[in-house]
């Protein structure tokens, strides 16, 4: 066997953003393509089962069985708290129809469409509604938006759970006709002498683990192997990293970090007939125990990498009227020394070392890039000031027009003069990760930025139409509750510089600086959550007693009031609205900073999906019918005793009778207007007959 004969197959897993794929397969299937290896292949399987599972046929099905959902729950006088939620979700396809989501891809892809927002948000609501119900053949509401949940129906942090196969079976069942149609026709139609899964995010590791067993069961043969972000922090974070085996046990090879050197190697030895390559840094093998003195991290050199190759994908499959690049000429953060963080392949410092691709090399492969697309996001932890200009520069010098965001550190070098560079440059958006508004919380973060110097450069980005996208978050250790209200009230104050902003709770992991040296941030005790094999984060308790989860509810209660204030755009990730999410990022190319247009028409009745509906339901409390809200408490209750719970655990929770409940009389049945977004308001028959009339009247339409 010779390079050429080496046939291999990478795979982006689901379940995650359809709008525009992840960059790590392009990178991986340029270097092994410079080092000879080019009989490969690229499959998306999470783009690919989303458009194939929003067929009308498919779509049609899922109607269907949402209707005998219904009908069943409706013949029980009492609902426990599981059938509650999967009542209140099978709900949710009532006025939908088989070709509502169809219609909602095509707006996505349709440029008219698309920047109309009025019908855009029409869209994003049946398609948000639509991966809901697809739960109901699973675990009702396990999906949060394009993502699963990362704590229900499974804790996706215990070995046991992710070990589970009736578990992971029914998590993966709404997606099996996907898998069990278009994508074993992929896997079948070559003789692959290797298959590696992409896994780059925590809510990709079920599908990882189900396509593994999958993928064996079709080619016994064939080295299988995972690699991704997500699968270094599995490494980094096990108790043991040897149960990554328990975890994956059809699997021959992982690789753990930065791959392009690994696949090489490991392609090098299957063309030699050699076996895998042993004790090489990012490659572990079954037969080898894993320690972590003994797990070397390589970390590529950025300069000489060969120039990634995006026509690995048919762009025209994502739900975007146009491709969105997601592209890194730098890797690793400059800056790294924030206290709270730890992220990617670090070890003793915060992030990876930082490195950079050499600015012209990076402006032939933007040139390159832009013969099919306009619009970048510079997938990087923090670029230098220095490098920032020097790329901005030769944009410009080189008369490059294309438009693109990045995340950034708010420097005081960014002043009027490189605000006006960026701009000209093709910058439409930043986001900055500015933590806190309390001057106190941000030294102890080792932030680097006086709290007075920020609104002087959002100022200067506001004045050229650059949208800022602001990071932040409250709960840091010693945080008061005066201070946690400083980081919503300097939103608050500066809210003409600003678009989007988001603030979460303080997470503490076990490689951050804070988790090293807890004294210095007065922390008393620190320890991992009960049942979590996988410790993504920790619990601490501060010096006055207090446990991190009681700190999070009185925060919450505090900050509600101002954060309710900011007058937030409603949407997330991945649709506009998210922070650093592609449809925000066109959207800002084409309004500016505003990001929606300021004022928008009703689309004519031809263009709405899906309508307010009225439905008659006998379950006379339904609007108490438990939620999403009832499972945060659960799991702060949970927490609080530094628990983490598990699939046994919730379902134990999820199967009681919460309280007594009664079916409504013939005479007195309820009627629910459920709106386009899937959530309903329940009404009376008066109000259903008096809207029929005044239909009929043409008062509604």
């Amino acid at each position: 066997m010779n390079e050429k004969t080496v046939n291999y197959l990478l795979i982006n897993t689901p379940l995650t953003d359809p709008t525009t794929p992840y960059h790590s397969i392009p990178y991986l299937v340029g270097a092994a393509s410079q080092a000879g290896f080019t009989n490969y292949s690229c499959l998306d399987a999470n783009i690919e089962a989303l458009n194939y599972l929003a067929q009308e046929e498919q779509v049609a099905d899922l109607l269907k069985y949402c209707e005998n959902v219904r009908i069943n729950l409706e013949s029980k006088v009492r609902l426990t708290r599981s059938e509650q939620l999967l009542y209140r979700t099978a709900l949710k396809a009532f006025g939908m129809k088989p070709d509502s989501v169809l219609r909602a891809v095509q707006i996505m892809k349709n440029p008219e469409d698309f920047y109309n927002y009025e019908v855009y948000r029409q869209a994003v609501w049946v398609l948000e509604r639509w991966i809901d119900i697809l739960s109901v053949q699973g675990f009702p509401g396990q999906f949060d938006g394009f993502y699963l949940d990362n704590q229900y129906p499974a804790n996706l942090s215990s070995v046991s759970d992710l070990t589970n196969d009736a578990v992971i079976d029914r998590l993966i069942n709404p997606f099996f006709p996907y898998f069990s149609g278009p994508f074993t026709q992929s896997i079948k139609e070559r003789d692959w002498n290797f298959v590696g899964l992409s896994v780059n995010y925590i809510f990709q590791l079920p599908f990882a683990i189900w396509m593994c067993k999958y993928i064996r069961s079709l080619l016994p043969d064939t080295i299988i192997s995972v690699g991704g972000t997500e699968i270094s922090d599995l490494v980094k974070y096990l108790r043991d990293p040897n149960l990554i085996w328990d975890l994956l046990p059809y699997c021959d090879v992982v690789m753990v970090g930065e791959g392009e050197t690994a696949l090489i190697e490991i392609l090098q030895s299957i063309s030699q007939q050699q076996g895998l390559p042993k004790q090489r840094p990012g490659i572990l093998l079954r037969d080898e125990v894993v320690t972590r003195s003994r797990l070397a991290l390589r970390y590529e050199d950025v300069s000489s990498l060969p120039e990634p190759k995006y026509d690995v994908w048919n762009w025209q499959q994502y739900w975007s009227p146009e491709p969105v690049v997601l592209y890194s000429p730098t890797r690793g953060c400059y800056w790294n020394r924030c206290t709270f963080c730890d992220y990617g392949l670090n070890t003793d410092s915060p992030t990876s070392p930082s490195r950079e691709r050499p600015v012209e090399t990076v402006v032939r492969e933007i040139a390159n890039i832009s013969r099919f697309a306009r619009t970048f996001y510079f997938a990087v932890d923090a670029m230098s000031p220095l490098y920032l200009r020097k790329l901005a520069e030769a944009l410009v010098e080189n008369g490059i027009a294309i438009r693109w965001s990045a995340e950034l550190r708010l420097e005081r070098s960014l002043k009027k003069e490189l605000a006006h560079l960026l701009k000209k440059a093709g910058c439409v958006c930043i986001s900055f990760g500015y933590e806190s508004g309390s001057q106190r919380i941000l030294d102890l973060i080792n932030k680097g930025v006086k709290v007075q110097e920020i609104p002087q450069i959002l100022r200067q980005l506001s004045e050229v139409d650059i949208g800022a996208q602001m990071m932040g978050f409250t709960g840091f250790p010693g945080e008061s509750l005066e201070e946690a209200v400083e980081t919503f009230q300097f939103l608050k104050e500066n809210r003409a510089y600003w678009t989007l902003a988001g603030i979460g709770n303080f997470v503490l992991t076990p490689g951050a600086i804070v988790a090293k040296r807890p004294q210095e941030f007065g922390i008393k005790e620190v320890t991992s959550y009960f049942q979590d094999d996988i410790i993504r984060s920790l619990c601490w308790v501060d010096e006055e007693g207090e446990q991190t989860i009681d700190r999070d509810i009185m925060l919450a209660e505090q900050t509600l009031q101002v954060s309710d204030s900011l007058n937030f755009i409603n949407g997330h990730r991945p649709f506009v609205g998210g922070i650093d999410s592609s449809h925000s990022i066109l959207y800002f190319a084409k309004f500016g900073k505003g990001l929606v247009p300021s004022t928008t028409v009703k689309p004519e009745q031809s263009k709405v999906l899906v309508e307010t509906v009225c439905y008659e339901n006998p379950h006379q409390k339904i609007d108490k019918f438990v939620r999403r809200s009832d499972f945060d408490k659960y799991f702060q209750q949970k927490y609080s005793h530094k628990q983490s719970p598990c699939f046994d655990d919730i379902s134990k929770w999820l199967e009681e009778y919460p309280e007594e409940q009664e079916m409504a009389h013939k005479s007195n049945v309820k009627i629910l207007a459920i709106h386009p977004t899937g959530e309903f308001i329940q009404r009376s028959p008066v109000y259903h007959a008096v809207r029929e009339l005044c239909q009929r009247e043409g008062i509604l339409t």
